[in-house]
């Protein structure tokens, strides 16, 4: 069972990844629109949260001292974090993979998977590079 402080410290690390994603993603577009009073809004519901979630001790970390999120390179500027969930028997080992970064038109230098492990807090990655 989760304890409401555990899952506002959840709740505030979601809300930051996804509105740093989203944030980006819209930033990185070529919309002629002005977004910017929405990514001040956007920001400043994460900045309000995580204040809230910070009253109640480390935010970095659950009551039982397990991390709230972690994350691992893939390659040098390429990093993936996951939040983990304040129940780890809520969530289950995954995995995905990816190619690594290039330019359009080129191929892929090679491949990577992420495998997560919520009972340890382990984010394992590979990385296989081609010759």
């Amino acid at each position: 069972m989760t304890n409401s402080l555990d899952a506002l410290k959840y709740a505030a690390a979601l809300l930051t990844q996804r509105a740093n994603w989203t944030t980006d993603s819209i930033s990185g577009t070529d919309c002629t629109g002005d977004h910017e009073p929405e990514l001040d809004a956007i920001d400043e519901t994460v900045r309000e949260i995580c204040a809230l979630a910070a009253q109640f001790g480390d935010p970095r970390r659950y009551s039982d001292g397990r991390l709230v999120k972690s994350a691992r390179e893939i390659e040098p500027g390429v990093v993936t974090e996951h939040v983990w969930h304040p129940d780890p028997a809520a969530e289950q080992p995954s995995s995905w993979r990816g190619t690594l970064r290039h330019d359009p038109g080129e191929p892929s230098p090679g491949i990577y998977e992420v495998s997560l492990t919520p009972a340890t807090q382990e984010i394992h990655v590979c990385t296989v590079r081609s010759i």
